[in-house]
């Protein structure tokens, strides 16, 4: 696992985003696991940039999500499937067989759950799997305490998460409990990781993880140490708490 800090919040998503687009553009049917939230609407904006100045074959471009929540239209605003249309997918001219999010319909969940697992294995490895992190060190939604051999399934949020999503919702009662998320041991089927953490609020866990010799289940995000392409991309905030002599 290493750890670069790039800087400024600017620096570390258009990087994040320049290896994105080196991976589509030089292997035209690249295999992408994607993730959502405010750290990666610059990433986002920069790699829609980038493909679209250098004219990048896209038609063989197939992309996995990390998670959708339960029982939410995926047509609504905050759904995950709204963001990566708006954010993405349709800026690029994705078609809707090139993209898959997780079920989230509450029909058939743990049939649909095994199905999308077993499309990325069969699909798979993902050649780059995309990652934010918690402030607790969730990735996805694999809370504190996720085995480490979690396929994907259906979760409960934790009440940190909760509030820490509300920012996108009109109020906090809106915000979704549960969610369908890929599991850790789907996330690790990965050729390649890139865990992008920007600002103060992740220099706690960053330091923490910085720090970590060995896997514990108590900081989810720590099992990338499992995994041997694995690059954390921060910005000066983000790695403000580091203690680089201390390895």
């Amino acid at each position: 696992m290493r750890f670069i800090n790039l800087g400024s919040r600017q620096d570390a998503a258009h990087y994040t985003a320049i290896e994105m687009f080196k991976e589509i553009h030089y292997n035209h049917c690249t295999l992408l696991g994607l993730a959502t939230g405010g750290t990666m609407e610059e990433v986002y904006a920069k790699l829609v940039e980038l493909l679209t100045l250098n004219h990048t074959d896209i038609t063989c471009l197939e992309t996995f999500n990390l998670d959708e929540y339960f029982m939410l239209d995926q047509n609504d605003p905050n759904s995950y499937m709204s963001y990566m249309r708006a954010h993405f997918f349709d800026k690029i001219g994705m078609q809707q067989s090139q993209f898959h999010l997780p079920d989230n319909d509450g029909i058939d969940v743990e049939e649909d759950n095994e199905a999308y697992d077993r499309a990325i294995r069969e699909k798979g490895p993902l050649h780059l799997q995309l990652l934010g992190i918690g402030e607790n060190g969730h990735i996805g939604f694999n809370e504190p305490g996720t085995p480490f051999d979690s396929k994907t399934r259906l979760v409960e949020l934790t009440e940190t998460t909760i509030a820490a999503n509300s920012r996108y919702f009109d109020n906090e009662d809106d915000v979704p409990t549960k969610a369908i998320s890929m599991g850790i041991d789907t996330i690790l089927y990965s050729k390649r990781i890139i865990l992008l953490a920007l600002g103060e609020k992740k220099a706690d866990i960053m330091a923490k993880l910085y720090a970590m010799s060995a896997p514990d289940e108590s900081i989810p995000a720590s099992s990338l140490l499992n995994h041997p392409n694995v690059e954390i991309v921060m910005d000066d905030a983000a790695a403000c708490k580091i203690d680089r002599t201390s390895k």
